[in-house]
């Protein structure tokens, strides 16, 4: 079953993540949707992802997941990058999830200037 991330289609650093993460996804195991997007505004709302994560959110397995537990969970899934995986899953998740919180906190100004757009397959 394929799972769904939600990005924010507005930033360069999340559509770049997009694109990494298409490049190794050979399965076609995710899809991918832009948070603000009709669909992933209903999405938000049938999963209870409350509408102050602007970041990314993975929906599978009847759950949502954000911050570094969604991120851990798409590399998990991800050919070849199951042992990062669970280096990244060693990591207490307070301490994964403030890196997560800075990174995202601070995307919009990491100086990649390219625009977003909702990556075609």
């Amino acid at each position: 079953m394929q799972e769904i991330i939600l990005f924010d289609g507005d930033c360069a650093y999340c559509n770049g993540w997009v694109r990494w993460i298409m490049k190794r996804d050979a399965r076609k195991h995710f899809r991918f949707v832009p948070l603000k997007s009709e669909e992933g505004q209903a999405l938000r709302t049938r999963n209870g992802v409350p509408d102050h994560i602007d970041s990314i959110v993975l929906i599978g397995d009847g759950h949502a997941y954000v911050r570094s537990r969604a991120a851990w969970r798409v590399l998990h899934a991800l050919p070849g990058w199951r042992m990062a995986a669970f280096a990244l899953r060693a990591v207490p998740r307070p301490l994964r999830d403030l890196g997560y919180d800075l990174i995202a906190r601070n995307r919009h100004k990491l100086g990649i200037t390219d625009t977003c757009e909702l990556p075609q397959r």
